[in-house]
């Protein structure tokens, strides 16, 4: 698995946007999604052998909220040669961060079948144009002085390549993570709708992922949401997180990197997958699986389960990212 993700911290102030030197702030619609998308996917290009670029699928999530008249795909293979039209999908989705991680779950089957060498899983959002910072600002869902429960508007756009690890093995690539177990659901009542989400959907998605694991959960010591500052998120959570786990009297840690960048609205996703595989990465020695969560308003929950895959060979690599991020080697990595 190779990810990369495209987005800037949030720096205290209601808007979180990519810098205006990276994409113009004049930059709107389909045209700043193909901004935002063109760095994560080159980067998962960059992972694959070119004589393997023609044997990949791609899958592109967009929020149903986008006008897509101008297919993405046709702008983005005249800047990335790399992607090939004819393999491409794209998916305008009203839960579009729930489409991507099933979207990532589900290409295991396309990779199992062994007709292709890699699946890329892209998504991109912003929150950031005029009409939707009016829509939240009307729906009161910004965060200011009056509204501590609001949101902080970002955007981002995120990339994934998924590949049999067999393959990578024999390519000796650098594998950030493996997937271990998905469970998905749908809440009956969505925030959105004015009563209160009895966490009916995420408890079950949960459920769902855990029971295709050898401990049912008990070794997931990090759990990565996409809580977003909004109460209604934070209850729901709330109400999953005593149903979920065997050995509940466990300490956990609960993440939510949207406190950082913002909430990206549709690709929060790539987002809370970026921020699970770097504590994969940054773990030292490897310390059980993580579990992340996505929920959409309109329903959609999703769980993915990721675990460490060993590759002593790699060490120096996985060293080299950790010192990087300014992680400090443990004494059992020394001896």
């Amino acid at each position: 698995m190779s990810l990369s993700t495209f987005a800037r911290p949030a720096q205290g102030a209601t808007i979180s946007r990519i810098a205006d030197d990276l994409i113009a702030a004049q930059m709107t619609g389909i045209d700043r999604m193909e901004a935002l998308l063109i760095p994560p996917i080159s980067e998962c290009l960059r992972a694959l052998p070119e004589a393997l670029h023609g044997f990949v699928d791609w899958e592109i999530i967009l929020p149903d909220t986008i006008n897509t008249d101008n297919d993405i795909t046709d702008l983005l293979t005249k800047k990335i040669p790399g992607i090939q039209a004819s393999s491409s999908r794209v998916c305008a989705s009203p839960n579009p961060r729930g489409a991507f991680i099933s979207r990532i779950a589900l290409a295991g089957e396309a990779l199992m079948k062994r007709r292709i060498e890699g699946v890329v899983v892209a998504c991109t959002d912003s929150l950031c144009d005029t009409a939707r910072l009016n829509k939240l600002m009307l729906d009161g869902r910004l965060k200011d002085p009056d509204n501590p429960y609001g949101i902080l508007a970002g955007e981002a756009g995120g990339a994934v390549l998924l590949e049999r690890e067999s393959a990578a093995r024999l390519r000796k690539a650098p594998i950030l993570a493996a997937i271990s177990a998905w469970g998905s659901a749908t809440e009956p009542h969505p925030w959105p709708d004015g009563k209160p989400s009895k966490a009916l959907g995420l408890t079950t998605a949960f459920h769902q992922a855990f029971a295709n694991l050898d401990d049912r959960g008990a070794n997931v010591v990090h759990v990565i949401t996409d809580e977003n500052g909004e109460r209604a998120r934070a209850l729901e959570w709330s109400l999953t997180a005593g149903r979920i786990f065997p050995n509940p009297d466990q300490e956990r840690y609960l993440w939510h990197p949207a406190a950082v960048t913002g909430d990206t609205g549709g690709s929060l996703g790539a987002v809370v997958l970026a921020d699970a595989i770097m504590r994969l990465i940054v773990s030292t020695p490897p310390s059980g699986r993580i579990a992340l969560a996505v929920s959409d308003d309109r329903g959609s929950r999703q769980v993915l389960c990721l675990e460490h895959v060993d590759q002593p060979e790699r060490e120096e690599y996985f060293a080299r990212i950790r010192s990087t991020l300014g992680c400090r080697e443990t004494t059992r990595e020394k001896e």
